[in-house]
């Protein structure tokens, strides 16, 4: 890996805009019995089982990729010169370095409401400075949610003013301007979170061992795509909307084949526990297949979900 430090990603959009959150990242090379590498896998040769970086080539008896995957700008003019990203701890410091020097009323624009930026909007709204407008080309946030509470997310966010611009899929953007097919919006400091794509090294493999995934290295069952090599996380195609929850499984799933030395044959499926995203003013919205709790108790059911998982 580039970087030694595991990131909490779940946190990520809380950190961006009040930079006070402890522990969210994880010193990987004080993890006992691993080695660690600050460095990026460049090439794979599958039959004499080497990896190829930067600085080195490594053989293994076996390889797990968990490289994840790339933010997607889907090559619209503008984006990559004009907007910030939130993908690392790097990005959030970036951002939350930005808000502090904005004027008071500033316009500041997310474009993308999925999981990320339905959470940096909640959290903007929290700040109470700034005139917030939130984008998407879908016909609402969390499509991922039921339509109850897309719908509560919708109102809470009309009644605390946030500018919504839902069908609406961004053209192009300059150094102030959003454009979009019949109008346009003004920004002082523009976020994108408008989701994922293939990496390059995913890309790669696939092209090597001719796999047909436009997603990521495409997987069996087992995670397993080549002899001895699997693949996990984002930068797998499992068939599985990728999220944090499903990487966590996958790990564990893998981690308990290698050590019962593959004599469990069961497939992985994933269990889903649910989905949580916070949305402003102390109110979250969970649910899963049983259950659907929003609001100041979703909220304090985040709170707990997120202690858990960091320790």
């Amino acid at each position: 890996s580039k970087s030694e430090n595991f990131l909490y990603t779940p946190q990520l959009a809380n950190f961006s805009v009040t930079n006070n959150i402890k522990n969210i990242e994880t010193d990987m090379t004080n993890i006992n019995k691993v080695k660690f590498i600050k460095d990026m896998v460049k090439d794979v040769d599958f039959d004499k089982q080497i990896l190829f970086t930067e600085n080195d080539k490594i053989k293994y008896d076996y390889v797990i990729f968990a490289h994840g995957a790339e933010i997607n700008t889907f090559n619209i003019p503008g984006v990559k010169e004009n907007c910030l990203f939130l993908k690392t701890k790097k990005d959030a410091d970036t951002i939350h370095k930005n808000l502090k020097l904005l004027n008071p009323n500033a316009n500041v624009a997310v474009i993308g409401c999925g999981l990320t930026g339905s959470e940096l909007i909640g959290c903007l709204m929290d700040q109470n400075k700034f005139n917030i407008t939130a984008i998407d080309g879908l016909s609402g946030p969390l499509q991922m949610f039921n339509k109850s509470n897309i719908n509560k997310t919708l109102d809470l966010w009309k009644t605390n003013n946030i500018n919504i611009k839902f069908s609406n899929f961004v053209k192009r953007i300059d150094q102030s301007t959003i454009y979009f097919k019949d109008t346009k919006v003004n920004y002082d400091l523009a976020i994108w979170c408008g989701g994922v794509k293939i990496s390059p090294l995913s890309q790669l493999i696939n092209k090597k061992l001719n796999l047909d995934s436009r997603r990521g290295i495409l997987v069996n069952p087992y995670l397993n795509f080549y002899k001895n090599a699997f693949a996990m996380g984002d930068c797998a195609d499992t068939g599985v909307f990728p999220t944090a929850q499903n990487a966590t499984h996958q790990g564990k799933y893998l981690a308990q084949r290698f050590n019962t030395s593959f004599k469990d044959q069961q497939e992985y499926t994933y269990q889903n526990k649910g989905k949580l995203c916070y949305i402003g003013e102390k109110n979250s919205i969970f649910e899963n297949k049983f259950i659907s709790i929003t609001g100041k108790a979703g909220y304090f059911i985040g709170k707990i979900i997120h202690f858990y998982n960091k320790i």
